[in-house]
């Protein structure tokens, strides 16, 4: 194995659009620190694959899991490169299908708030093509998904400036009434990823489509490793399905999944709540974890249920960890904090404790200011900003 260490360059956003994502020099820092050495490294969160990219330029066998499909297309795309001849050739075929062919619908009532009728018009004989054409069923045919999808936002009436979809005033005056063409974009997008992921991969790579609440179901994928590197989900301080609805719904009927498979499935939603945890058999053991959530059931009812079902989820989610873990593996964990009703949460001290609680024993930490990322553009009131997260480092006892 080489365990040299090349310097990966951060990635611009166009060509690595995705929310909340580890930064490249963190994911760096961290695989060069605690699994320069490893055998097989796991990022069970792995989002847009920052984890995932630091190992394979070290020549370390990867492996990632998300319940996000764009960002599972994002990590495999440079987990496993691609063939530049055919996905050009792909491409062509691609635009001549798209010329000559029916639309494939996009699913969503929302559709026309976000784009214009021409723009839906060009993404729907692209959809058509792609579905037509098989894409996700090879690498070359990835890598254009991938780019197409990164041409959603760029096509979109939403502010460029902010990693959430949202139309500000400022983007209504700049892109009201205007026109784009996916094509054109996707081709631009595909040389870019061509020259950064171009070309066959000799270090071995899987991203799943899957989440750890589903541990069965990757079981039979015999998933083990020696280090895990992850910075899991937040409560509360995230939408995950928010941040990547239009490449979703643009993606859908073209990537194998459905918006109401995955919809209510990422970890710290506030979608499909579920009341009745605030009696089921962990909540006491979760209000002993967490004492604020007795304030906040007495207040804030609907953030309580939204972080009792955190505290089930994650610890679900972390269970399933172990269970991948060799004896004595490396596990390393990246968290910052959460304010939820008025409270603040020390999220990254919740995890530590329940990792303790598994048999974990931490023999390292230390915090990173976050700077220079992408944050949308200030609004009112917004107070919840995490200012830094908290590397920790544990073994299995």
């Amino acid at each position: 194995m080489d365990n040299s260490s090349p310097k990966v360059k951060g990635l611009p956003t166009r060509i690595d659009r995705y929310p909340a994502k580890m930064i490249s020099h963190l994911a760096e820092t961290l695989v060069e620190k605690y699994a320069k050495e490893a055998d097989h490294l796991l990022d069970p969160f792995c989002g847009s694959g920052a984890v995932l990219r630091a190992g394979s330029t070290r020549g370390i066998r990867v492996t990632g899991i998300d319940v996000n499909p764009f960002g599972v297309l994002l990590s495999r795309v440079k987990v496993e490169g691609f063939d530049v001849e055919r996905a050009n050739s792909l491409y062509t075929k691609l635009i001549d299908v798209a010329n000559d062919c029916d639309h494939l619908d996009i699913e969503w009532d929302k559709k026309d708030y976000w784009f214009t009728p021409a723009t839906l018009s060009r993404f729907e004989r692209l959809r058509f093509a792609a579905s037509e054409l098989n894409l996700h069923r090879s690498k070359a045919g990835r890598a254009i998904l991938l780019a197409f999808g990164l041409a959603v936002r760029p096509c979109s009436r939403a502010d460029q400036r902010s990693p959430k979809p949202f139309i500000s005033k400022y983007a209504r005056d700049k892109r009201s009434g205007k026109h784009f063409n996916p094509a054109k974009t996707t081709e631009a997008l595909l040389k870019e990823l061509s020259e950064l992921y171009g070309g066959r991969r000799l270090t071995s790579g899987t991203v799943y489509h899957n989440d750890l609440t589903s541990i069965n179901e990757l079981r039979d994928e015999s998933l083990t490793c020696s280090h895990v590197i992850t910075s899991p989900p937040y409560v509360n301080a995230q939408d995950y399905f928010r941040n990547s609805k239009l490449e979703l719904f643009i993606l859908e009927g073209v990537l194998p999944f459905r918006i109401e498979d995955i919809i209510h499935r990422f970890i710290g939603t506030e979608r499909g709540v579920d009341r009745s945890l605030l009696d089921d058999d962990g909540a006491k053991r979760r209000r002993k974890l967490v004492p604020d959530l007795t304030f906040l059931e007495r207040g804030h009812v609907g953030q309580a249920v939204i972080l009792h079902q955190y505290l089930r989820d994650i610890e679900a989610a972390l269970t399933a960890i172990k269970e991948m873990l060799e004896p004595n593996g490396t596990l390393v964990l990246v968290c910052g904090d959460n304010l939820i009703g008025g409270r603040r949460i020390v999220t990254w001290q919740v995890l530590n404790r329940m990792l303790q609680n598994l048999g974990f024993m931490m023999f390292d930490t230390f915090g990173d200011r976050i700077r220079n990322r992408a944050v949308a553009p200030r609004r009112s009131g917004h107070k919840g900003m995490i200012k830094e997260e908290i590397v920790s480092a544990f073994r299995v006892q």
